[in-house]
């Protein structure tokens, strides 16, 4: 298994109460260059009998330091604490920075396959970063920012931090990472376009984020004359669905069945 990409560093601004954390909305930070974790354990040992009895490793906290493309002020002003009006952002002294969840996807090659791996963090504060800046000279240098935050935990029982899982499409690892930071009450529509076929059946829905819906296999759809349903995708133009069931939305979405000459 072996890491090979990095994409879709998102953000939400976090409010905890007692422990539960929920958030506002996943933002988009930037497109990704680059990101490193650095994790600092509690360790503990006990000894008896001139041997070693007990012992226990924790997670004491970390840091983590995101590299992107381009510092957008829309975007790391609010990340920062700062306040922004009419384009033009004013920094005070006394500015806090909120504590957000930030997640991120990671590409691996797992025996020949892809697999994007969601890896999300419950609470993180970042800090205002640091310039580097240089003339142009004979040649061009390509200068990307970056942010550095603290990791911490969420005030529950067990001190949670951290949420991974891995996915065969960068679709749904993207769709479960935005919804880990969707605003509570949150709902999806999904519109159902059938592109010339007809159903008794099948209707518009609601779907409150994070939650799935199964999708008609056919059964319930009258296809034009000559063709089958093959599916459902995202853009009417599709060749071959593109979307599986159950299906979780991310955002408000139309689903195009998908048809073929019948054999």
């Amino acid at each position: 298994m072996a890491n090979i990409g990095l994409t879709n560093i998102w953000f939400s601004k976090l409010t905890e109460n007692n422990g539960v954390p929920s958030y506002e909305g996943a933002t988009n930070l930037g497109k990704a260059v680059s990101c490193s974790v650095s994790v600092t354990n509690n360790e503990a040992k006990l000894y008896g009998d001139d041997v070693l009895a007990e012992s226990d490793t924790s997670f004491a906290g970390g840091t983590i330091t995101l590299g992107v493309t381009d510092d957008d002020d829309s975007i790391f002003a609010p990340l920062l604490g700062h306040s922004i009006s009419t384009g033009e952002v004013v920094k005070h002294a006394d500015d806090a920075a909120p504590y957000v969840g930030c997640g991120r996807i990671v590409t691996k090659m797992v025996n020949g396959v892809y697999k994007y791996k969601v890896e999300f963090l419950y609470k993180v504060k970042f800090s205002e970063p640091s310039k580097d800046e240089n003339t142009k000279g004979e040649s061009i240098e390509f200068a990307t920012p970056s942010i550095e935050g603290i990791i911490a935990t969420l005030d529950d029982e067990h001190g949670t931090w951290s949420k991974t899982k891995t996915f065969t499409t960068k679709s749904d690892a993207l769709t479960y990472l935005k919804n880990l930071m969707a605003a509570a009450g949150t709902t999806y529509r999904v519109t159902f376009d059938l592109m010339g076929g007809t159903s008794s059946t099948i209707e518009d829905t609601d779907v409150t984020a994070g939650q799935s819906i199964n999708l008609d296999d056919g059964t319930g759809i009258t296809a034009p004359s000559g063709k089958e349903f093959v599916g459902w995708a995202t853009t009417p133009d599709a060749t071959a669905a593109d979307v599986t069931s159950p299906y979780t939305p991310s955002d408000d979405i139309t689903l195009y069945a998908v048809y073929q000459n019948e054999t």
